[in-house]
């Protein structure tokens, strides 16, 4: 598997975003700065009531319009960023000056940018609150207006009246809740569809690093099984070799030729596998190999020499290269667990036989079984069973009852086991 590298300067797999234009620049900021523009929008309103008023301070005579107003489009620069609190005052104000008399300011106009901010942006029970205090001023509005239009006579133009502006206040209040709302929902779907696109993401970044993981353990297991198989059978050939050179120094050229062979054939297995890390120029990875060439591997054993034995039943050629790979490594990682535990004078026996449904290898031992001196750490047991997983198939090793080891393996065909 080759990954290639993400564009530098950027991340693996991150979302590459249009450069925004210099006309969407300015709305960009006015949407992502509220602070400051309902800030300096409301304040300045604040500021310019407050200006217009200072000629009337000396003469007492500032309009009670100003008192209230003033503080309402104060509350209104924090509509967007505390909007709880800043409905709740500015409703508060607008009970209290209507209590007092007062039933029209200009600060009432806050009253309807209150709901609207208060359905965009307001959390829990505050969108609800805000309509239902909507609906109550609309009927005290309606209810103000029939006592000033009260004269006793015509009480049912009262009645009309109030009714007619209690309508229109509701009129007023649902179209301001129902933008609101428009805008709400539109704003969480673009939330939810940033929030979708980032765990998209993160999901293909974990797959990415996941089959990195994999590609690494596949190789470190290749790794183990071809060095620690060459190395092997390496020292068993140095080891009689030295016999062999003291007895007829002859046929240590062939010890010699032996271990020069097996020598290249690992530095040629090892670029291979380091051959897939490179991306910066074509590697020629050569072939796998497979069941064919368990002959091959037997062969290589026994030179070393220890006394194997291969038996097969049944087609396999037609097996996936994967699964041939597989067996072939089961095959070397397990006889060369039994030239090194098995004990001097052991000799092994390689069992593979398929059918319609299975497919069964065993590799017996009859040496001392388990080695007293190996402290059970390695990874090659390890990554035997991973490799046998790929296939949902089964592992099982341990001593035989007699003596010996066994390492069996069982992958199943077209989906069932036995």
């Amino acid at each position: 598997m080759t990954i290639s590298p993400p564009p530098e300067g950027r991340t693996a797999l991150e979302p590459v975003d249009p450069p925004p234009s210099r006309l969407d620049a300015p709305f960009r900021w006015l949407a992502t700065h509220p602070q400051i523009v309902d800030g300096v929008l409301f304040g300045g309103i604040a500021l310019l009531l407050v200006l217009g008023s200072l000629p009337l301070v000396p003469s007492m005579s500032v309009d009670g319009w100003l008192i209230w107003s003033i503080p309402m489009f104060i509350a209104g620069a924090f509509l967007r960023t505390r909007t709880g609190w800043a409905v709740l005052a500015i409703a508060l104000l607008a009970i209290v000056h209507f209590v007092l008399g007062m039933v029209l300011v200009l600060g009432d106009v806050m009253i309807f940018y209150a709901l609207y901010c208060a359905t965009v942006h307001g959390r829990g029970r505050v969108p609800t609150l805000a309509l239902i205090g909507g609906f109550v001023g609309a009927l005290m509005q309606s209810v103000a207006l029939a006592f000033v239009l009260g004269n006793g006579e015509v009480w049912y133009l009262q009645i009309i009246a109030s009714i007619v502006v209690f309508m229109f206040g509701c009129a007023l209040v649902l179209a301001t809740w129902a933008t609101g709302r428009y805008q709400r929902v539109r704003v969480d779907q673009l939330r939810m569809a940033r929030e979708a696109a980032a765990q998209a993401v993160r999901e293909r970044e974990q797959r990415t690093r996941l089959a990195v993981a994999d590609e690494r353990a596949r190789i470190a297991r290749e790794m183990h099984d071809v060095v620690a198989h060459s190395l092997s059978v390496i020292i068993a050939q140095a080891d009689g070799g030295r016999f062999v050179a003291s007895q007829d120094p002859t046929k240590a050229t062939d010890v010699l030729e032996t271990i020069g062979s097996t020598g290249r054939r690992a530095l040629a297995d090892m670029r291979s596998l380091l051959g897939v890390l490179r991306s910066d120029e074509a590697q020629d990875l050569g072939p796998q190999p497979g069941l064919a060439s368990l002959d091959e591997l037997v062969a290589q054993v026994r030179a070393a020499g220890l006394a194997v034995e291969l038996t097969q039943e049944g087609e396999v050629s037609d097996l996936p290269g994967p699964m041939g790979l597989t067996l072939y490594r089961v095959v070397q990682e397990a006889l060369t667990n039994v030239m090194k535990h098995a004990g001097p004078g052991a000799s092994a026996r390689v069992s593979l036989r398929r059918d319609d449904s299975l497919l069964s290898l065993d590799v017996e031992d009859d040496g001392q079984g388990v080695d007293p001196q190996s402290d059970g750490l390695g990874h090659g047991l390890t990554g035997m069973r991973e490799r046998v997983n790929m296939f949902r198939g089964t592992l099982h090793t341990g001593p035989l009852p007699a003596g010996g080891y066994r390492v069996s393996v069982r992958i199943p065909l077209n989906g069932r086991t036995r």
